[in-house]
């Protein structure tokens, strides 16, 4: 008999497909356009007599500025989330590192209103509640299977990063645990086969993290192929698509074929681009129950013509209309044009407002404690600058008010704000780690492209309050030169505190995960309230005009970055590089080329 598995993964309340903070719908429908595409790949199973299950695998319940309003209605059956879940059918939600931003009360709430099981295998919770370890679903026998012993059973597990025990560690202090993931899999796996379980679908919101094996790089889904009893695999967490061309060149995984290892295996994407298929052909062996023989995978792309379920809409139109009206509020006034068109080019002023907002709040936290007395620095990561996002996703704001939309461009995460203890070498080991997001570009090749095509912009940093320089032509953990505070070079054993955050304390990006005693504060005030609180104070820690770092090649190279067709207005800003329009890619971005 066949078994069709459908999949999302990483919705992020892209519930409408609406980009709030350009207050315009966006690419696609989100989640009411997935609603479409569910139920014609529900139809096609029901005529070609496959049984069918439908899985989410986590990061559902953060990512745009609707998640924020929808914390604040009661958790019922009417919430918007709930209402679309059950409205959908889904059979098990797995969860994401990010499903816990908003706290364990409200992911609880969630979990207990739902109509099916939500699961997380590795995330222990000390006083229960709705969250469970694993699920078992039983499906209809269907086509000649219907003469068989039993209905086929379907174990579900789900893991989320292990690095969420720092992510979120306000929330999960005292109250949960993140457990060892292999570990957890292989206990539950166990339980789901003595249950009775033929196949097991594994959830693992974790990404396929780079080209060399699992074992290179922190929670990654390769790594938990080792577990033996995993039938198939929907990863996600990088915002990736599998099968496809995301992970050509990795090891251990078939781009074509849609396989981790020698399993069945998707990611689908993020904010709804996707729906995830993956039809099982499982036959009956009287002595071990129903196995997979065969299997097909595939994406389906939620394109912005798919209609959407009317009935999602009206799930979520008065969440919907709150939160454009919240977010249309003024909390300030620019005086200039700010944007980031040339993120990875030189420093913007978004990554200056965000470094100043940091660094204000900090500042203040330390007041009257030793710490206090050592040099504050800042940092930045390029969000908001195209990637996956597509050309539309730039922050630009002409001189005029600031909304509260804006805002909320510049701070898309609810990771908690922090003050790390760091040295001269923490600082060169990290401004090397965000350099690694450059190509080695190589003298001649006038269309080599800047970034390397498989990391997102986001994963670059900018540390203001110091000067420094960044060689692309240099190998990696090779690439930044002199590093000055208030024009002094800084040695290995200079102290200083870096305000950041937890996500990128925590290693994430790819940088060295820095040790609890490092922390030095953690504050409990959002980026987007410290931004408001620094456009309605007197002065910036730091021009918004500051240059921290520049680009100083041994010998001549240029190459080429994508950038929003709006940027072109502003090429003067990088006359030094020289840049020179070569029109617009099949994505829609206008492709520019520097001389470094």
């Amino acid at each position: 008999m066949g078994l069709r598995v459908l999949a999302t993964t990483d919705i992020h309340m892209q519930l409408l497909g609406f980009n709030y903070v350009l207050d315009r719908p966006s690419a696609s429908p989100g989640l009411a356009g997935l609603a479409t595409l569910i139920g014609n790949a529900r139809k096609e199973a029901a005529a070609a007599q496959m049984a069918c299950i439908l899985i989410d695998n986590g990061d559902l319940l953060q990512g745009s500025e609707l998640d924020t309003a929808l914390t604040e209605h009661p958790v019922s059956a009417s919430h918007p989330i709930v209402a679309c879940l059950s409205h959908l059918g889904y059979d098990t939600i797995g969860l994401g590192n990010h499903d816990l931003d908003h706290g364990l009360d409200y992911l609880g709430a969630v979990a207990a209103t739902l109509p099916m099981p939500v699961v997380a295998t590795n995330l222990s919770i000390r006083n229960g509640g709705a969250i469970r370890s694993r699920a078992l679903l039983e499906v209809p026998r269907l086509g000649s299977a219907k003469d068989t012993a039993r209905a086929p059973r379907i174990g579900i597990l789900s893991v989320l990063p292990e690095a969420t025990a720092i992510w979120n560690q306000e929330h999960l202090r005292g109250k949960a645990t993140v457990l060892p993931a292999k570990e957890s899999l292989e206990r539950e796996i166990a339980a789901l086969r003595t249950d009775g379980a033929d196949i097991v679908v594994l959830l693992a919101h974790m990404g396929i993290e780079g080209p060399e094996s699992a074992e290179s790089y922190t929670d990654d889904a390769r790594s938990l192929l080792s577990v033996p009893g995993i039938d198939a695999v929907i990863s996600g967490h990088t915002h990736r698509r599998l099968p496809g061309d995301d992970h050509t060149g990795y090891r251990d995984v078939d781009t074509v074929r849609g396989m981790l290892g020698t399993r069945p295996a998707v990611m689908p994407g993020f904010n709804a681009s996707d729906l995830a298929v993956i039809d099982l052909s499982l036959s009956w062996q009287r002595d071990g129950g129903w196995r997979v023989t065969e299997h097909e995978t595939a994406l389906r792309r939620n394109w912005n013509n798919t209609l959407p379920d009317p009935a999602i809409l009206r799930f979520c139109e008065t969440a919907h209309l709150q939160t454009r009206a919240a977010l249309a509020q003024p909390c300030g006034h620019n005086g200039q044009t700010i944007h980031n068109f040339f993120s990875l080019a030189v420093p913007t002023t978004t990554c200056a407002l965000v470094a100043c907002a940091k660094h204000r709040l900090i500042s203040r936290g330390l007041e009257g404690r030793p710490e206090a007395a050592l040099p504050l620095l800042a940092t930045a990561a390029a969000h908001t600058a195209g990637g996956r996002g597509g050309p539309g996703h730039f922050l630009h704001l002409p001189p005029g008010p600031i909304f509260r939309r804006h805002l909320a461009a510049l701070s898309p995460y609810a990771n908690v704000i922090c003050a790390l203890a760091v040295s001269g070498a923490d600082l060169r080991h990290w401004l090397e780690n965000s350099a690694s997001v450059f190509q080695q570009l190589q003298p001649g090749d006038n269309d080599q492209p800047l970034l390397q095509p498989q990391r997102p912009a986001f994963d670059f940093d900018t540390i203001f309050g110091i000067d420094y320089t960044i060689d692309p032509t240099q190998r990696r953990g090779q690439r930044i030169g002199s590093i000055r505070y208030k024009g002094v070079p800084v040695a290995d054993r200079d102290k200083f505190i870096l305000a950041t955050n937890v996500f990128r304390a925590a290693g994430g990006g790819g940088g060295w995960r820095y040790a609890e005693g490092d922390v030095v504060l953690r504050s409990n005030t959002g980026l987007e309230t410290a931004l408001t609180g620094l456009l309605a104070g007197n002065g910036f820690p730091f021009a918004l005009s500051a240059k921290p770092w520049r680009f100083s090649c041994a010998q001549t190279v240029k190459a080429v970055i994508r950038s929003a067709p709006d940027s072109l207005k502003y090429l003067r800003e990088i006359n030094h590089l020289s840049p020179q329009p070569l029109g617009t890619d099949a994505e829609g971005f206008t492709r520019i080329r520097l001389t470094l």
